[in-house]
């Protein structure tokens, strides 16, 4: 019931939202108040079950169409937990960040309730047909959230997010009803590997299931709506869209497609690899080229994306230990990152990183915190993405040693603008005189990114902290898929 309760708070938050008076003040208060509910209660969660996620105080199992096996199952296991736990944290963070938020305020947080019930869903999900719901809805909200409250260029920037994910995310159902159907069964837990299915049957299932995951990544060549949606969003919405909408489709991957039809995405899992790299290399290469530091980011974590799709089709303990770490190391960075970019263009009026500079000075904070960020970014020893991208590497690696060194090549690229961009942003020379009156980070923008940094450092340092816990769901998909 704890699980089901998490997921009912922010639904219920959502309706809060919409008849409460027009008071800024309690409006904020009564959101952060909403989100905080989820994460104290995934929190005690740890605490409490860290050992045995299955516990059955965590489960529940309603069945709706008894003919095909199709219910409301939800429970959380190795494979989602920080992931729904990070989705908790990253709604309160949200809700901090949304700052630049101010008409509609009470419409903007009920969206952002609405797309926290699909996140949490989604990594809870145990049903084939409940976890494409919740995977669609956070759709609707995220268009919201961009079509209305974004930038100047927020309508294109949201019929585009639409028409990709919608698209996915179809196609994706059309192969969950299709291995429903041949299998007998939605359920994940009663779902044998392969489902009874030949393994030509596994493939064209697979393919279906994989086409629209890797939208939702995105992998490149199916990117071309990110830049857009981030450029164009608030800060508060980059903290979910970065920190949490990709991981839907990493997290279906190695959740659904590689342990429930390992036969049929077997032959893919080269491709999956391969298309990793390209977002690795890619990434590093176009984030050379922008001018915007918020594009900037944008295309950091592209590439950093790239190294959950090769862990996961490492096939191996470590691989597949690395993707699932990296879902949540790369959410507190770019969600970190973001904030700050934010938090800079406020102060200053623009985001062009060749008409800022010197801002170390005048905003030590920010700038410090920014450097943080960059560093973990690139994959600095000490903070949690060296751990997981050095376990994604080493285990694609072992797998596909082309990629893997391809990938490595990666870190040097990431090393290489990311530093470009603190000497010139945090340390060069101070480009306007208008910037010598800047202002530090505020006292509600620092509780939005100081917990972001310390975990950072805390998972960096323990990474056991998550890793223990995520390791038994490891070994169970390895046992699946016959891996090691």
């Amino acid at each position: 019931m704890i699980t089901t309760i998490s997921l009912l708070v922010p639904l219920l938050g959502a309706i809060l939202m919409l008849f409460l008076p027009d008071d800024e003040r309690l409006v904020r208060l009564a959101a952060l108040v909403v989100a905080a509910v989820p994460l104290l209660l995934v929190t005690y969660i740890y605490f409490a079950y860290g050992d045995d996620l299955g516990a059955a105080s965590l489960t529940q199992d309603l069945t709706w169409i008894p003919s095909l096996n199709v219910g409301y199952r939800v429970g959380l296991d190795g494979l989602g937990f920080g992931m729904f736990f990070l989705s908790a944290l990253l709604t309160v963070i949200a809700v901090l960040a949304a700052w630049d938020v101010r008409r509609n305020l009470k419409q903007y947080f009920a969206a952002i309730f609405l797309a926290e019930v699909g996140m949490l869903g989604v990594f809870a999900a145990q049903d084939l047909i409940l976890f494409y719901i919740f995977f669609e809805i956070t759709l609707i909200p995220m268009y919201l959230l961009v079509g209305i409250w974004g930038d100047e260029n927020r309508r294109p920037a949201a019929i585009k997010f639409f028409i990709y994910t919608f698209l996915g995310s179809t196609v994706m159902l059309a192969g969950f009803i299709a291995f429903g159907i041949l299998a007998g069964s939605y359920a994940m837990d009663a779902l044998t590997a392969g489902g009874g299915l030949s393994p030509r049957a596994q493939v064209a299932v697979a393919a279906l299931i994989l086409f629209g995951l890797l939208i939702k990544v995105p992998a490149v060549p199916l990117h071309s709506w990110l830049l857009d949606v981030y450029v164009s969003s608030p800060t508060s919405t980059n903290v979910l869209l970065s920190g949490v909408l990709p991981k839907l489709g990493t997290y279906g991957l190695i959740k659904v497609a590689i342990p429930l039809l390992p036969l049929g995405v077997e032959p893919f899992l080269p491709y999956v690899a391969a298309f990793g790299v390209i977002n690795v290399i890619y990434g590093s290469f176009v984030a050379f080229l922008q001018p915007d530091l918020k594009a900037l980011v944008a295309y950091s974590s592209i590439g950093t994306l790239g190294y959950i799709l090769l862990g996961a089709a490492s096939g191996n303990a470590v691989g597949l230990n690395g993707a699932v770490f990296q879902q949540v190391s790369h959410g507190l960075y770019s969600a970190l990152l973001f904030i700050l970019v934010g938090v800079i263009a406020a102060r200053t009026g623009t985001r062009r990183i060749r008409e800022l500079g010197g801002l170390a000075a005048r905003m030590p904070w920010a700038g410090g915190l920014l450097a943080l960020g960059a560093l973990a970014a690139m994959g600095l020893p000490g903070l949690a993405v060296f751990v997981s991208e050095f376990m994604s590497i080493m285990g694609g690696y072992e797998a596909f040693p082309v990629q893997g060194l391809l990938a490595a090549l990666g870190i040097i690229l990431s090393a290489m603008y990311l530093l470009y961009m603190l000497s010139r942003v945090i340390f060069g020379p101070i480009e306007r005189p208008a910037y010598e009156e800047a202002t530090d980070a505020g006292a509600v923008e620092m509780a939005a990114v100081v917990p972001l940094a310390v975990l950072l450092v805390l998972l960096g340092i323990l990474p056991g902290l998550l890793i223990n816990v995520q390791r038994p769901a490891v070994e169970a998909v390895l046992a699946a898929i016959g891996g090691g």
